[in-house]
């Protein structure tokens, strides 16, 4: 990136800054997520393709890294160093003598480091914390963890379970455009919830959900090209081709 970045290196990498390369960085961590869902353990292939894209997100590191440190702001070894430090400041269980019993007491103490090091106080909104740029399924998630810290949430799994059953009656019910969506996304966000509480990540869930889709879907496709065209296909025909692929 010194040798990109440098007199006769490249014009486009030279060009760019924090704010252009955020799009990058975003699609790179989409790939990653991409690779986590389809990696199996043990398939050299997979390895091999989770390192690839590893290496393009840590690439994203690096370029912002040196261009701060063009501009004598900081550099990777900046960057190393606050992470190292953070994580034992965030390790006192490890790295110093508190005493913890399991890993959710860990993650209490975890939340507690981090709003002292940000300087939250008690006085300050709890969810005022969550980072804008969340993934809404991933902010749904953290506003569930939050409340249910300080006791607001349900008591049980079949409490979860039947708040979504009552909000997706509630959805049917409606038929104003606008009502529909804020029931739609009570239906999502209680969904979500049980998700927290069966320890499912959600959005994990659903990239393996549409990686499925996608490749059921090829056969549906082949279907349809046997036949001539998707005109020539009928639905019968493509539910057919869906039925085998689940399947196989």
């Amino acid at each position: 990136m010194d040798r990109l970045l440098a007199p006769g290196g490249c014009p486009w990498d030279k060009e760019q800054t924090h704010q252009t390369l955020a799009r990058f960085l975003r699609e790179e961590t989409a790939e990653v997520l991409d690779a986590i869902v389809r990696h199996s353990p043990c398939d050299p292939l997979a390895d091999a393709h989770l390192c690839e894209e590893l290496g393009d997100l840590w690439l994203q590191i690096v370029f912002h890294a040196c261009l701060a440190n063009q501009r004598g702001a900081f550099d990777l070894h900046d960057v190393e160093v606050m992470v190292v430090e953070k994580l034992i400041r965030r390790h006192p269980h490890v790295f110093g003598d508190v005493q913890v019993e399991d890993s959710s007491q860990v993650l209490d103490n975890w939340q507690a480091i981090k709003r002292s090091e940000k300087g939250i106080s008690d006085n300050d909104y709890l969810l005022a914390e969550i980072p804008q740029n969340l993934s809404s399924l991933d902010a749904a998630m953290e506003i569930g963890h939050i409340c249910a810290k300080v006791g607001f949430d349900w008591p049980s799994i079949d409490g979860v379970l039947g708040k979504v059953v009552e909000e997706v009656a509630e959805l049917q019910a409606e038929d104003d455009p606008v009502r529909i969506e804020a029931e739609f996304g009570d239906v999502l966000f209680s969904l979500i919830q049980w998700a927290r509480h069966k320890q499912i990540d959600p959005d994990m869930a659903l990239r393996h959900q549409m990686d499925r889709f996608t490749k059921r879907f090829k056969h549906v496709e082949e279907c349809a090209k046997n036949a001539g065209g998707w005109k020539n296909c009928t639905l019968e025909q493509m539910e057919m081709a869906w039925e085998k692929a689940k399947q196989l």
